[in-house]
This record gives structure tokens, sequence and C-alpha cells, in this order.
């Protein structure tokens, strides 16, 4: 499962070195954000992974990542624009 346009939704300021004193001086972890942006945002869910009671877990875990991978390079534009996002928002003509 992959949900399109969550970066675009919600942002992180860039300026991180008053952020890192603010973290080096009192331990408590600030991470100011900001959005809630109103852009479409689409949930795909992939193919399903069979159960194999043969396989390990690891390579349960790189089959997971590899469908994982598959569906962002598939629905996900990079890198990705706050303006083309809320554009997306308000197009009638793409079809899901």
């Amino acid at each position: 499962m992959y949900t399109q346009n969550v970066r675009e939704g919600y942002r992180m300021l860039k300026e991180r070195r008053f952020f890192r004193w603010l973290y080096e001086s009192t331990r408590l972890p600030f991470t100011p954000l900001y959005g809630g942006l109103p852009v479409k945002f689409r949930t795909y869910i992939g193919e399903q992974i069979p159960y194999d009671p043969n396989i390990t877990t690891d390579e349960l875990v790189e089959k997971t990542k590899t469908a994982i991978q598959a569906l962002i390079s598939k629905h996900q534009t990079i890198p990705g624009s706050i303006w083309k996002a809320l554009l997306e928002r308000f197009d009638k003509h793409k079809s899901d």
C-alpha cells in the first residue's frame, strides 16, 4: 500500500541549525512541520504477496521492499511539486 502526494501535503522546515541547537540544549525533539495542504491523496494497493512457508523473513522483506518501490516508481512524480499536487486536486480530466 502506498499513498501518493504525502510529502507534498505536509512539509518540514529546512532550517536545521537552529532546531539542532534547540535539540542539543533541551533534548526535546522539535521538528516543526507545516502543511495540511489541500492536495489530492491517492492510496494504491499493490499486488498481493502470496504466503509461502518456505521463504525466510529476509526474503519476505525484500519482496515487500521491491513491491512498495514499484508502486512508488509507478505513481509518484519525482521530484515532487506542491503546485502540481494542488493542481491535481482540481483537475477534472485526470482519470484514476
